[in-house]
Formats: C-alpha cells, structure tokens, sequence
C-alpha cells in the first residue's frame, strides 16, 4: 500500500512539473522583466511667474507671489516632498537648444552670481524648483526637453486655404463649450491665488483635472467634413505631435535602468505624457500624488 502511495505521490509531482506557465503569466512577463526599468515622476506646474508666457495670462490681482515670505515657505515644503523622488536628473520646460545656455546660468546660480534675467526669471519655475532643486541634489545640470509640433502640408487636401476654409464653421457646442472653459481658467486662477503651493499642484496634478486640460481641444476635432477633418488633424499635427516630440526627448535622456528623471512641466502637457509613458514599456511611471501628499 506504501509503495501504491508512493508512486502515486512521484507521478502526481511530475505531472504538476511538467504544467506550462500559463499564458497570461508568459505574456506578463515579456512586459515586466526583472531588470529595473527607468523611473519618472511627472509634476505638472503653472506658471509661477504670473502666467503672462503664453495664451493663459492671468490677471494682475490674481498673480501668484512666488517670492513673498508666506509663498517661499509653502515652495519649500514642494521641495521637500518632491525631493524624496531622488532625481537624477531633472528635466524641464525649455528648448533642447537653450542647453548651453541654461547649463551656464545653473553654473552661476550654484556660484551664488546669478540672480536671473528675461529668459530665466528669479520668480519663475525653473528657478524657483528646478534650480533649487537641482542645486540641493548637488546635480551639475538641468535638461531642457521641449519641442515644437511639426508644420509641414500632409498633401495638397490640407493646405492653409482648406484649413481656414472652415475657420468659422458654426456647432452649437463650440460657443458652449467655449464659455464653460473660459469660466474654468478664471474659477482656476482663483483657487490658485487662495491655495497654498502645494495644494494648488495637488489639483493640477489629479488626474480629472489633467483630462480636462485637453478638453477645449477635443471639442474642436469634429471641424471640417469626413472628407477634410481639419479638427482632427489639427489635434494630431499640434497638440499631440508636439508632446510626443517631447516624450520622445525624455526617451532620449536614459543612460541608464537606474536612471530616475524628474520632468518639471506645464500642466496642460501632463495628460498625453502621462498617456505615452503608462503604455511605454521602457519606463515605471511613479505616482505624482505619492510626492505631493
């Protein structure tokens, strides 16, 4: 009877061996390998130096005062939690082209001889978090990670004159929506004014709040006729090519599995960079909210 035992026990073992890996499993691992994969943390930021660098100036009597005594203690406490991502490197908002450049004003400022200028205000974020930062972490540079959307005619179908063809074509949703967004960035400016840094980044970097930042965007693909999408061809020529041509120079930056990049960046970015790096298989992205909270 032991013996009966015995063999049933060796072949019962054999047999649970000899089981494949299930498929599931195998497929899983092709995408989850042992080795490391470099990390990045995405922080998405407004812009501290009164908003007055692009389409979303804010208002004068809602201007964030960077540098006031209560705002620089609310921005060290950014630092400090952004700090336990330990970066090592960080990347920022700034034409890859401006390289020389930025290298030589971070070189002053870690020399105590640079105190700003138009192209680098004192009150705005890259001084005010990446050079900080940086210098904290004893980085010797910063890398500039910006890109420009590609402006070329895919065929004679889309040129200039088709585009502005529709440029006043009526949808009842495009006035609408319009208004609602408008209202948003004013509610925005408020709550950015009243909150402290650190809770106004919080809302920024929630992810409802980053899908709304292309919302006023896709509103507009449906411009045009299925025969000339100019709405949607706008998106991909502009907004979403543009941000791929940035996430293809975060790609750009690895040296290394161990690496961990830190990307300093306008929030409106956030939500397709975030998209392209959740479906890369060449990086973990980290939980922004982890460090923020």
């Amino acid at each position: 009877m032991r013996l009966i035992y015995l063999l049933v026990s060796f072949f019962l073992t054999r047999s649970t061996l000899a089981q494949p890996i299930p498929i599931r499993q195998q497929i899983d691992a092709l995408f989850n390998p042992a080795l490391p994969k470099p990390q990045v943390l995405l922080i998405g930021t407004f812009h501290f130096a009164g908003e007055q660098v692009d389409a979303n100036t804010t208002p004068a009597n809602l201007r964030v005062d960077i540098l006031s005594p209560t705002r620089q203690t609310q921005l060290e406490e950014v630092l400090n939690q952004i700090a336990r991502f330990k970066p090592t490197k960080i990347a920022i908002e700034a034409s890859p082209n401006s390289k020389n450049y930025i290298d030589s004003v971070y070189s002053a400022y870690r020399a105590g001889r640079f105190q700003g200028d138009k192209r680098v205000r004192v009150d705005d974020e890259l001084y005010q978090i990446g050079f900080k930062l940086a210098n904290r972490l004893g980085h010797t540079e910063l890398f500039p990670i910006d890109a420009q959307s590609f402006r070329i005619r895919f065929s004679p179908a889309d040129s200039l004159t088709m585009f502005t063809k529709y440029e006043h074509q009526s949808d009842a949703s495009f006035a609408y929506w319009d208004k609602q967004y408008t209202t948003y960035s004013k509610l925005q400016d408020s709550l950015k004014y009243n909150s402290s840094v650190i809770d106004y980044l919080r809302f920024l970097n929630a992810d409802e709040t980053q899908s709304r930042s292309i919302g006023r965007w896709l509103v507009t693909t449906k411009k045009g006729t299925n025969r000339e999408p100019i709405g949607a061809d706008g998106f991909i020529s502009r907004y979403y090519n543009r941000n791929l041509r940035i996430y293809a120079n975060i790609q750009r930056l690895v040296t290394s599995s161990s690496d961990r990049i830190l990307v300093l960046y306008g929030n409106t970015h956030l939500y397709i960079l975030k998209h392209l790096l959740k479906a890369s298989p060449e990086f973990d992205l980290a939980d922004t909210l982890n460090y923020l909270n």
